[in-house]
C-alpha cells in the first residue's frame, strides 16, 4: 500500500501525539497541563502526516512564527517540529516527501523563512537547513565573581509575581527583538509557554523566580532563575552544591545585563551560577569579571535556519556596508532558489534579483543561511570549504556586508 499525506484535524491530536512519541522512542507524556497546551499550540491545518493504510507512520508540524533579521525587520517564519518517522517504516523516503511538502506549504502562504531545533545534526542539512546562531553553557564559582569592569548600576531589581510577570517583561523582550537577528517573537500563548514552568518538566526542580531590573521606573531588563539548595551539615554541600540556573537574563541595554548578573552572583547560600542558551553569547559578561578564565564556557548549536524565498529574505534585512554581490546558490531541494542572485545592500536597505553576471561566491543553501543571520563569516565557512570565492575580494566584501552588530540570539522553544 503506497503511503499517502495530508494535513490532520484537531480531534486527531491524540493519535499524533501517540505517533510523534513513538517516533522519538518515547512514550506520550501523560501530564494533563502539559498535554493541554501542546494541543492549544498545535495548529493542525500547518501538518503534514504520513499514512500507511488508517495508521500514521511519520509526523510533521509547524508553527506560525516572526523572527527579527538584521536591521530590524520581522519576516514569517515557518517553525519546524514534531518531525518523526515511525521505527517500523524507516528508509522509505517519507521524511524526504514530508520535508518538501512543508517546504512547499510555507512558499505558498508566504514565509521566507523556516527554522527548527535539530535532535539529530546530520539529517537537516540536506533540506538546506543551516546552522543559524550559537548557544552556550556557562558555569562559574561564586567566589570568583568579582567585576573587574562594567557599566555604573543605578537602577534597582525587583522581584515580580509570575502572573504578572509577562506585562513587565514583554516590552523588554521586543527591545531585544530589534537589537538581536534571530529573536522569534512571543504572542500571548508563547509568553504562557514562556513562564509556564510545570513541575512535570522541572525534573523535581525548584520553581523559577522572576525579577526585572529598572531605571527611574522603566524596566530595562529582567531575569528568570531557579536556585537547588543542597546542604549538607547546615553549609551548602561544597561538592554537590547550591546553584542558581538563570533560565533567561533579558536585557535592553548593557547597564541591565550588569546589573542582573550581579544580582544572581550575589545570591546567598549558593556555590555556583550556571546559565544555558537564555543568555546572548555576547553579552560581554567574559570582560566584565576580574577573573574571566573561572568562567567555563561551553557553546553548543542552537536554532537553524532554511531561506524558502532567498530574494525575498536577502532583500529583508540590512547590511552593515554599502555592496553589491552576485551569490550562486545552490539549492537542489527547492529549485526556485538555485542559481544566481545579486544583492545591492547597504544599512538602509537591499534589493536582491536573479542576475546572469557571473557569482562572486558560491555556497550552499544551508550554508547561506548559516551566514544570513551573521552568525557566521562568509570567509570562515570558505576555509572550511563550504564557500567558494569566485572573483578575488568578494569574501572580504561579504563579510563586511553580512556583519551584525550583535550576534544571533533566539528563546523560543518549539
Amino acid at each position: 500500500m503506497p503511503i499517502t499525506y495530508r494535513p490532520i484535524a484537531l480531534d486527531e491530536f491524540e493519535r499524533f501525539d501517540l505517533a510523534e512519541a513513538r517516533g522519538f522512542s518515547a512514550h506520550p507524556d501523560s501530564n494533563s497541563e502539559i498535554k493541554d497546551f501542546e494541543r492549544r499550540v498545535f495548529e493542525p491545518e500547518r501538518s503534514v502526516v504520513a499514512f500507511d493504510g488508517d495508521l500514521m507512520v511519520g509526523t510533521c508540524g509547524s508553527f506560525t512564527f516572526e523572527m527579527s533579521v538584521p536591521g530590524g525587520a520581522k519576516l514569517r517564519l515557518g517553525g519546524t517540529s514534531h518531525v518523526t518517522v515511525s521505527p517500523t517504516h524507516r528508509r522509505r523516503g517519507i521524511l524526504t516527501e514530508m520535508m518538501r511538502r512543508q517546504l512547499d506549504g510555507y512558499r505558498e502562504r508566504g514565509e521566507p523563512l523556516a527554522a527548527l531545533w535539530t535532535s539529530e545534526t546530520v539529517i537537516y542539512g540536506r533540506f538546506g537547513y543551516g546552522l543559524a546562531l550559537m548557544h552556550e553553557r556557562r558555569e562559574i564559582d561564586r567566589r570568583h565573581t568579582a567585576f573587574a569592569h562594567s557599566p555604573d548600576i543605578g537602577g534597582q531589581v525587583k522581584f515580580v509575581d509570575k502572573k504578572e510577570a509577562a506585562k513587565v517583561f514583554a516590552p523588554i523582550y521586543e527591545r531585544a527583538c530589534e537589537m538581536f537577528p534571530g529573536m522569534i517573537g512571543r504572542n500571548d500563548l508563547w509568553w504562557e509557554a514562556a513562564l509556564a514552568d510545570p513541575s512535570a518538566m522541572r525534573n523535581q526542580a525548584p520553581a523559577l523566580f522572576h525579577a526585572f531590573y529598572e531605571v527611574d521606573g522603566i524596566p530595562t531588563g529582567y531575569v528568570m532563575y531557579r536556585v537547588r539548595h543542597n546542604w549538607n551539615d547546615s553549609l551548602p554541600d561544597s561538592i554537590q552544591g547550591s546553584r542558581v540556573g538563570i533560565h533567561e537574563l533579558v536585557a535592553s541595554d548593557d547597564e541591565a545585563t550588569a546589573a542582573l548578573w550581579r544580582f544572581c552572583f550575589d545570591i546567598d547560600l549558593v556555590n555556583t551560577i550556571t546559565a544555558g542558551g537564555g543568555v546572548p553569547i555576547d553579552d560581554g559578561l567574559t570582560w566584565m569579571l576580574a577573573d574571566p578564565r573561572r568562567l567555563t564556557r561551553k557553546p553548543y548549536d542552537g536554532l537553524w535556519l532554511r531561506l524558502v524565498d532567498v530574494p525575498t529574505a536577502l532583500s529583508a534585512r540590512t547590511y552593515a556596508e554599502e555592496g553589491s554581490l552576485a551569490i550562486e546558490v545552490e539549492d537542489s531541494f527547492c529549485k526556485w532558489n538555485d542559481g544566481t542572485w545579486r544583492v545591492d545592500g547597504g544599512t538602509e536597505g537591499a534589493d536582491c534579483a536573479a542576475t546572469n553576471d557571473e557569482p562572486d561566491i558560491t555556497l550552499s543553501a544551508g550554508d547561506l543561511a548559516a551566514i544570513y543571520l551573521g552568525g557566521a563569516k562568509p570567509s570562515e565557512l570558505a576555509r572550511a570549504g563550504r564557500v567558494v570565492e569566485r572573483t578575488a575580494g568578494s569574501l572580504g566584501r561579504a563579510d563586511r556586508m553580512f556583519a551584525t552588530a550583535r550576534s544571533p540570539w533566539n528563546l523560543v522553544d518549539f
